[in-house]
């Protein structure tokens, strides 16, 4: 992936990789591989950003930050059980829709962290 290019170009290649990752590491016994690691250190964090913690930004969120800087990466799930991937790179930054089996993945990582996400099996519970 050429820097160059603007995040909208970079986004799902960048996805389509973390989640490959996130995949292997889910099925995997034990949930860890020795290129990987662990699934639980896979990443930086995952905390909720209330909203209007950045600029513009209405709608809280959980966010699993995968990496920070130029570029990062996180994956957002947000309070109606919507989930997003982002790219975002020096001032630029573009998003896909996660859905089906990998938005479920996202959301029961999220909510093993102690996160009550809309629509992961441990929710309500």
């Amino acid at each position: 992936m050429s820097r160059d290019m603007p995040c909208s170009q970079r986004v799902r290649a960048a996805f389509e990789s973390r989640m490959r990752d996130i995949r292997t590491l889910w099925d995997a016994p034990g949930q860890e591989t020795p290129d990987l690691g662990p699934l639980g250190e896979y990443g930086l964090c995952i905390d909720h950003v209330e909203a209007g913690t950045f600029p513009g930004q209405r709608t809280p969120y959980w966010r699993y930050q995968l990496s920070w800087g130029g570029p990062s990466e996180e994956f957002r799930i947000y309070l109606n059980g919507d989930v997003e991937f982002w790219f975002m790179d020096w001032f630029d930054g573009a998003s896909v829709e996660v859905a089906g089996e990998d938005a479920s993945i996202i959301r029961e990582i999220v909510n093993l962290a102690g996160a009550e996400v809309p629509g992961s099996r441990e929710a309500g519970r």
